[in-house]
Parts: structure tokens; sequence; C-alpha cells
């Protein structure tokens, strides 16, 4: 039947279109939409600034406009992403609005104990959370995005955390002349979504304000969504200064239904198997951010804010009591940037140089709940203090050297991290538990070079060597031993042995290839060597876990995509991306499976070199078409192969993968004069596969056996959405 209905609305599309074809069109939409879009500038740096050509950057960097963004009718910044060369989500929630991304071996996910690799800036500020450096996705301001940009590979500009890349978002500010644009969208499994924009601007000032409320019951039992946001942001420009003061407040309540035991799905990929497990975060972000021009070569940047965050985890167990987490954490912080142009030799110069500062103030505390009791598991809070100074300058170093017009530009950067953490403890005293107190500092230099070599502004080269780390976080450094395996991100913590910092080296060689606005392609051949990285390891017949160090691991691949335009009515884009990740070294790991020969718990396993990392796809395939059979039409249809991966705990791997997949999504949108609207069929297919698995006890059955626990993902579903502009 889904299949059906989905080959039904499908038609109905092509069917629309080519009746829109033959018939009398309507008076012309207002649409400033170029036949492929075009991404020519990225930010230089952190801040939201003057851009840099694309040619001059020694990394594979994508940029999604607004405007595309908008066009796809995607819902969550998740499924705009995963439309990109190498983009993988990952569901171990189960619900729409927590996927983690990962992209070359690594991860940005809300899920707390999972290592992560990728920063995420919101206008210059850095929003991984400082608990655990996970990424709340929930929290970003989707529908505010002026733009958003990927940028792989460590970077000395953005940081630590920084190993697999970066993601940047940048918002919207108001424009001249007054708009209000309210917004509704509905769609499957009880989704309604509700906004209302107002923008505009006149003389020196611009404002934008946004409000939106959405809701879904979610298509598995209590797996109900509630999302609510407000944006605002008045900007000033005045002569050589330019300045923004943003506000944004999300408050969300998320049912989380998890992963189902394998016995359990092939009955019924519906259920919740635990219920009750929820996330429920209050947020509020202050942002400012000031650029001057101090010469007619050198502008100078200024980045501040102040973000709260409030969240309650909700988390039933069947195998032990019920937690409820609390975390109140509060950052303040700035960073001051200047940007320098100038002529050094004869060659063009340009330097940036930066230095930033955030204190971080969290609070955890863990109640353990069984039947009506409820009793304090434990109490902690920690106190960051992150400096860093960088430098980054690109110099123009030869022109006209194997042909008139080519360009040769040595990127070269510097950064020095400080972190320290000083954790305090009010746990209730344990015999035999000594205090988890104490402070932990760690601090490294990390150096970026790179070359790019340009024939023309639309074909080039480029080479990149960059280091980065990722310092331990709070609950890596309470939670380092099998002894003190931690149920959640603040439970069970004790004194443990420090975990040593991650650093990575990064080799990257890459080309770029434009053929006037019908044709683009890029290559890129990256590896990334990690020393003493960290893996979160949950040990046999419990729901907790721990973190150690695990020597070195690799990822290398191949990124291959395009964009193609044939005419002014059809765009073709794709890429294929061969991902590698493996352990470079033999380690001994718990686990969560019941090994041969394994009496006692935890388990162990023993992982040789060579063996692949879990949930990271070898293969990935994805294409997009869109036609505009008219000047307010567009439709699009998107799918993508994704390989088998995997599954958490499994890093010796001996046992079953999660099978390789295929998902296909269609859409059709509308814009004409003040009118827009989108209809989007989400695996259209109604295909029946996983995003996630790992191993885990199933208490429901007799003598709790260890088995397999995938996450399903969605079926077939229908979103539609409609947008007036006054």
């Amino acid at each position: 039947m889904r299949r059906a209905l989905a080959l039904c609305l499908v038609g109905a599309g092509l069917t629309m279109a080519a009746l829109a074809s033959a018939g009398q069109e309507p008076p012309p939409a207002r649409t400033d939409e170029p036949i492929l879009p075009t991404v020519t500038v990225v930010a230089p740096a952190r801040l939201p600034g003057d851009p840099l050509p694309l040619s001059d950057v020694p990394a594979s960097v994508q940029v999604i406009s607004g405007d595309e963004l908008r066009r796809t009718g995607a819902v969550t910044l998740q499924d705009a992403l995963v439309r990109l060369p190498g983009v993988t989500l990952t569901d171990e929630q189960g619900n729409r609005a927590q996927p983690s991304v990962t992209f070359r071996g690594f991860q940005a996910t809300p899920v707390t104990g999972v290592p992560q690799g990728i920063s995420v800036f919101v206008d210059g500020v850095r929003v991984n959370e400082p608990g655990v450096e996970e990424v709340n996705f929930d929290l970003l301001p989707l529908r505010d995005v002026e733009r958003v940009e990927l940028i792989r590979g460590p970077s000395a500009i953005f940081g630590r955390n920084t190993l697999g890349g970066a993601l940047n978002i940048i918002t919207r500010r108001g424009r001249e002349g007054f708009q209000v644009e309210p917004e509704v969208q509905f769609g499957s499994f009880g989704r309604q979504s509700y906004r209302l924009r107002a923008s505009g601007g006149e003389g020196p000032l611009d404002y934008y304000v946004a409000g939106s409320y959405g809701q879904e019951d979610g298509w598995r039992d209590v797996s109900a969504v509630r999302l609510g946001t407000l944006f605002a942001k008045v900007g000033l420009t005045f002569g050589d200064t330019d300045a923004t003061l943003s506000f944004q407040r999300a408050q969300n309540r998320i049912e989380q239904p998890g992963s189902l035991p394998l016995s359990e799905l092939v009955r019924d990929r519906r259920q919740n198997f635990t219920g009750g497990d929820f996330f429920a975060p209050l947020m509020n972000l202050v942002t400012l951010n000031v650029r001057q021009s101090v010469t007619e070569h050198a502008r100078l940047a200024l980045n501040g804010f102040v973000r709260t965050l409030d969240a309650e985890q909700f988390n039933a167990n069947l195998i032990g009591a019920d937690t409820r987490a609390f975390q109140h954490t509060t950052s303040a912080g700035g960073t001051l940037q200047l940007d320098h142009e100038s002529v050094v030799l004869g060659r063009k110069n340009r330097l940036t140089l930066g230095l930033e500062y955030v204190h971080h103030a969290v609070a955890e505390t863990v109640l353990a709940e069984d039947a009506d009791t409820s009793r304090l598991d434990s109490k902690v809070r920690d106190r960051q203090h992150a400096f860093a100074l960088y430098a980054q300058n690109g110099l123009d170093v030869v022109r006209d050297l194997l042909a008139s017009g080519d360009r040769l530009t040595v990127t070269t950067g510097v950064r020095w991290d400080w972190l320290r953490h000083e954790i305090g403890d009010e746990n209730p005293p344990a015999p035999g538990q000594p205090s988890v107190a104490g402070t932990h500092t760690f601090s490294r230099i990390t150096p970026r070079l790179g070359v790019n070599y340009n024939l023309t502004p639309a074909a080039g080269l480029y080479l990149a060597f960059a280091q980065g780390i990722r310092a331990p976080a709070f609950l890596e450094l309470t939670c380092a031993s099998p002894r003190t395996v931690c149920p959640g991100l603040q439970a069970g913590v004790a004194a443990d042995p420090p975990l040593k910092t991650v650093q990575a080296n990064h080799y990257e060689i890459g080309g770029r290839l434009a053929l006037r606005d019908e044709l683009r392609l890029e290559l890129a051949l990256f590896r990334t060597d990690l020393a003493n990285d960290i893996f979160s390891i949950s040990p046999t017949g419990t729901t907790g876990l721990f973190f150690q160090n695990v020597g070195t691991t690799r990822r290398q691949g191949v990124e291959l995509s395009g964009e193609a335009s044939l005419g002014r009515r059809w765009d073709l884009r794709g890429g294929y991306t061969y991902t590698e990740a493996t352990f470079v070294d033999d380690v001994e790991l718990a686990t969560p499976r019941m090994t041969p020969g394994c009496t006692a718990t935890p388990c162990t396993q023993r992982v040789r070199a060579g063996r692949s990392l879990p949930l990271v796809p070898r293969h990935r395939v994805n294409a997009t078409v869109e036609h505009r059979p008219t000047s307010w039409l567009t439709l699009w249809v998107a799918g993508a192969f994704v390989g088998s991966q995997r599954l958490r705990g499994d890093e010796e791997n001996v046992g079953r993968t999660l099978d390789p997949y295929v998902v296909l999504d269609a859409g059709a949108r509308v814009r004409w004069q003040q009118l827009s609207g989108f209809v989007t069929i989400g695996n259209a297919l109604d295909d029946a596969h996983e995003t996630f698995g790992t191993f885990a006890a199933n208490a429901r059955r007799p003598g709790s056996p260890v088995e397999p626990f995938l996450t399903p993902a969605p079926p077939l579903r229908v979103d539609v959405g409609l947008a007036y502009r006054f």
C-alpha cells in the first residue's frame, strides 16, 4: 500500500509537470535562482566577515544556501546535510529531531557518551555542549539560516574537536523593505508546524524576527516531538561599522524510543522497548558580532556571547534503576579577530590573527528512580576555562608559473589551545569511593599548511596537512575505567587515571573544475590518523559505559562529487565516497557481547589492526535530479545508497552487520509571486532498513541474553508546506 501511494504521488507530480509545460504559464515568478547555485566564497575564519575565494582554500568545502535549504523542504538540518557527498545519518535515539551526522568516519551527535569529532558553530559561537561535546541539533535555528558551510578536515582556525571538520552556520538578517511571511506545514504521523517571520531594514538599521512551533506524534510508540523556537536579530551598518545582536530561544521535548532487540524488531518495528525516555532542553543564546574597518586594508571583528542551557534527560531501564538527569550550563566568552590584506614582495597577502576565551559552568544532578522512590545518585560540577590564540596567512607566491594567469597560493596556520577542567564532587558519601574532584589541564599547538595551484579561477589543485586535537571531555575524565562505569553523563563518577589528548594528523589532496555554470567537479583524497583515540565502551550486562584510549585509528578515503546543468530546466548533483575507518594498533576492549570463553562480565574482545570501526559505511552514493518544467515549479528526486556497517560493540568484526540500504526521496516546490509551497516524500519506496546497531541484554527474555539492538528507519512519510510573503 505504501509503495503504491508513493508511486501515485510521484506520478501525480510528473503529470502536473506535463500539464504545466503544455498549458499557459502564470505570470513569471520572482526568482533569482541560478541554474547552478554559485558557490564561490566561504568564510575565511570562524567569524562572519569578508568572503574568501574558494580557490584559495586548501580543503574540501560545501556550502548550502538558506534558499536551497528552504527549497528542499528540509524539516531538520540533518535532512539537508545528508544530501552532501559522504554524509550519513545514524539514528540511535529513534526520532526525527536527533539523528547523528557522520562524515569521514567522524560524528556530531546529540548522544551523550559518543566521542565527538566535528565542531559546530552558529554565528561564530561554538555550540558543542561542554559536558561531553555533544551537538543538540534540535537547538539549531534551521529556518533562520543564511548559509551552512561544511569544511572538511582539521583546521587551526576552528580549533579543538575539529578532527573530521567543522559545520559553520550563519543566520539571516533583515533586508531593505518590510516583509511578513506566515508559514504552515503538515505531514505524516500527526506532524504540524506554524511559523511567522517579519524582517526589513531602513537606513543603517535592519531587523529579523521569527517564531515557530512544531509537533508530531512520531511513527513509533511514545515518540512525540515538540519544538518551539524564537529567533531575533537587529543589525547596524554605518560607515565602516557593521554590527548585529541576536537572541535565540529554544524549548523542546523529545521522546526517544531508541533501538529494539532484533527479536522484537522483526515482530513490530513501531514499538518502544522501554518507553518513557525523553529529552527536554531550554536554551537561550545572545550573540554580538561587530566588524570595524581599522584602515583601508585591516578589519577588526569582535564576537561575544552568553548561552544558558537547562535540560532534563530521563532514561527508563529494564536493567537497574531508571535515571533522571538535570543539567544546568552557563557559557560566556568571546573572540577578537584581525584580518589584514597587504602586498609582500609584490604578492597579495592575507593575514588573520585571533584570540578567544570561553568559560563554561556545568552542574549535573542524577537521580536514581525505582518504583515510588527516588534517591540522589550523583551530583557533580565542572568549571571549564578555554583559551586559544590562532593565526592564518595566505600568500600568492607565484603567478604565471606554468601558464599565463595561473596562481600558486600557500596557506599557513597555527593555533595554541589551553583547556582546564575544575571538577567538583558533591556526590553522597559512599564506602570506598574516592572523590572525583580535581583539576585537569590540556594544551597543544597545532599547525596547518596548504598549497593551492589554480590554473584558472575555475580549475585548480590543492594539497593540505593539518593537525588537530580533542581534549578529553568532562564525562570522559570521570568515567575512564571499567571499575567506574557511568550509566549516563553524570552518574557513577569516580577518580580515574587521566586520559590522553587525541591528536590528529591529516593529509589531503584534491582538485576542483568548473565549466562556466554548466558543470562542477571535485575530487578529494584524505587520510586522518588519530593518536590516543578515545572510545566509549559498554561492558556486558550493563546500561553504562566508560572511556579509554585505544591507540591509533585511521580514517582514509576518496570523495568525488559533481553538479551539472542541462539547459535551464535540468540540474544533476551526485557523489561517491569511499571511507575506510580502521584500527591501526592491536587493542583489547570490553564489549557488550558475550564473547567465546567469557564466563564473567565484562567480556573482552581482541581487536586486531585493520579491523573496521563501527557505524562507518565504506561506500556511499548519492544523486539528486531537479527538473523545472515551468518558471514556478521544480520537481526533484534524491536517492542514496549506504553500504553495510559494523555494529557498535563489535570492534573485532565477527558479528552481523547493518545491511546496506537504498533510500529514495522525492518532492515538488512551487513559487509563484508571493506564494511558495512544497511537497516532500521521504523514503518513497517504503524501504525497511536500520541505521544504527549495538548489542545489549534483552531483559524481557529468560536469562537476559545479549542480542543485537537496532534502530529502524522511519517508513514512507509525506510533508507539505505553504507560505505567503506580504
